[in-house]
């Protein structure tokens, strides 16, 4: 399939890898939820990381309606709610024993423009899966292999043992090869069967992309990029050509597989937890 040369093509080309050697974790261990209850451990995040409004808030307490925009959720293939004791705040988490998702069938007006500012702060509590990419959330783009933004947890294999490896990745709106871009963190030690929290801004205004999990900064710098003569700042993000929803635990490929084809081998079913969800059109740190 030529889409899946390019996005192979892509991934060896403009992936930026970020190998992290030690990150500590500010959670308790805790055995996965067919096992025991999850220990919903407090977080050391300092306030002001926490700071703005954000335009879309998957709180999944019990309902599958998004609290900002009042976007309408459908479990699909298994998600439910998790337990009260399992969530890592409010009444529940979203679940998903092997391959379970939800789809959003609107975006509302905010998500689809994130072009200025971008900032993302989740929880998940993740399950290791060999043989391919696990989607966190994605915010689809028609006519195009990758979405405009998605988080994967991707890389595992047995001999990795508790490290896990995220990435995260956004559209810029430059003319650059498939004009996307990618930002790796492997060996995130003690980070499966655990909640861990994921939190990461960029501004386009001054091309300074962070992230930080689990209170740890991992990555603070300015985003440059050269087309072999020219360097400049990376600068604002692509907008999305229209409203194609979201999905939270799944693909696009899942969401619509008419409108995005049909899932690829590598492309697994998210296993384990979801919380707390928030998407920001401004800095929040």
């Amino acid at each position: 399939m030529k889409q899946t040369k390019n996005g192979i093509k892509m991934l060896v080309a403009a992936m930026v890898l970020l190998s992290v050697i030690s990150v500590s974790s500010c959670n308790k261990e805790a055995k996965a939820p067919s096992e025991s209850k999850i220990q919903n451990t407090n977080d050391n995040m300092d306030a002001s990381r926490m700071a703005g409004s954000p335009v879309a808030w998957f709180k999944f307490d019990s309902l599958w309606k998004e609290s900002v925009q009042s976007l309408a959720g459908v479990p699909k293939s298994g998600a439910k709610f998790s337990k009260t004791a399992w969530a890592k705040a409010g009444k529940a988490a979203f679940q998903s024993g092997d391959k379970g998702y939800t789809t959003y069938a609107s975006a509302g007006t905010a998500l689809p423009n994130l072009t200025s500012a971008l900032s993302v702060d989740f929880w998940i509590y993740a399950t290791p899966k060999e043989g391919g990419a696990q989607c966190v959330f994605a915010i689809p783009q028609t006519g195009a292999f990758w979405p405009t933004h998605h988080v994967l947890l991707d890389g595992y294999n047995l001999a990795q043992g508790d490290t896990g490896l995220i990435k995260i990745m956004f559209k810029a709106n430059k003319a650059i090869d498939y004009n996307e871009r990618w930002f790796v963190f492997g060996g995130l030690p003690k980070f499966y069967n655990k909640w861990t929290h994921v939190q990461y801004a960029y501004d386009g205004a001054t091309s300074q992309f962070t992230c930080i999990i689990n209170g740890v900064t991992l990555m603070d710098h300015v985003l440059q990029y050269t087309d072999g003569t020219n360097t400049t700042l990376l600068g604002n993000l692509n907008p999305n050509p229209g409203s194609y929803g979201v999905v939270v635990g799944g693909f696009q490929n899942n969401m619509d597989p008419v409108l995005f084809g049909s899932p690829e081998p590598w492309m697994l079913g998210y296993k384990g937890l979801i919380d707390q969800l928030k998407i920001y059109n401004t800095l929040i740190f």
